[in-house]
């Protein structure tokens, strides 16, 4: 796997997790765990999604590529913890600035 697909995989994926994630706690006012919910989505969605562009891609299951394919949870898991909230904050913020 290449630097920039696994960048790319990380960005497609990470939205798919954070938008399921705000959908979820929309869905469920009383969801209180929504971190155990992204660790959840980031173990499936990243192995799984992952998964499935090595296979469509024709990506060869070698060392380098499961390694490559088992950090992808945690890193979709960072990024997407950080990202939701920060961008909603930043455009909050970018809204105050322009009023």
């Amino acid at each position: 796997m290449s630097l920039t697909l696994y960048i790319v995989l990380t960005t497609i994926l990470s939205l798919v997790i954070s938008l399921t994630t705000e959908g979820i706690k929309k869905a469920f006012p009383n969801f209180n765990k929504p971190t155990l919910l992204v660790i959840i989505l980031s173990a499936v969605v990243g192995w799984g999604g992952g998964a499935i562009v090595y296979i469509l891609m024709g990506i060869p299951f070698a060392t380098a590529s499961i390694i490559c394919l088992v950090l992808l949870a945690p890193t979709l898991f960072l990024v997407s913890t950080t990202g939701y909230d920060k961008v909603i904050e930043l455009l909050k913020q970018i809204g105050l600035l322009i009023k």
